[in-house]
């Protein structure tokens, strides 16, 4: 799986590039996340803009991570998502646990406004 990692503000944003299918699980990116935890680094915001399909092992990997982010007091975002992750995250009713951004500056202003 390709991950490129940037950074924005306080947020580090990890950008999927591919589709999240059987073959292409989400481990690489439950490891990067809880390794950046460890190093202090609790703001997270992944963006999913190259991804169109999700299966349900990763929805639950990102779960974990948001769980594990929650744990130590850091924010886990989404991130400039594909139109059809929006649907999925909607139908799934994940936008009431993932705050969802559709672009980076919204995410850095909202953080300004929540904190």
């Amino acid at each position: 799986m390709k991950i490129d990692i940037s950074q924005s503000g306080i947020y580090h944003i990890f950008r999927i590039e591919e589709d999240l299918n059987i073959i292409s699980d989400l481990s690489e990116l439950r490891i990067l996340i809880f390794g950046y935890l460890h190093q202090g680094k609790k703001f997270i915001a992944i963006s999913f803009t190259n991804v169109s399909y999700i299966y349900s092992g990763a929805i639950a990997v990102l779960v974990d991570c948001y769980k594990k982010v929650k744990q130590e007091n850091g924010r886990l975002c989404i991130v400039d998502p594909h139109p059809e992750i929006v649907t999925i995250f909607k139908f799934l009713k994940l936008d009431t646990i993932f705050p969802v951004y559709a672009t980076i500056e919204e995410l850095l202003q909202d953080h300004i406004d929540f904190f």
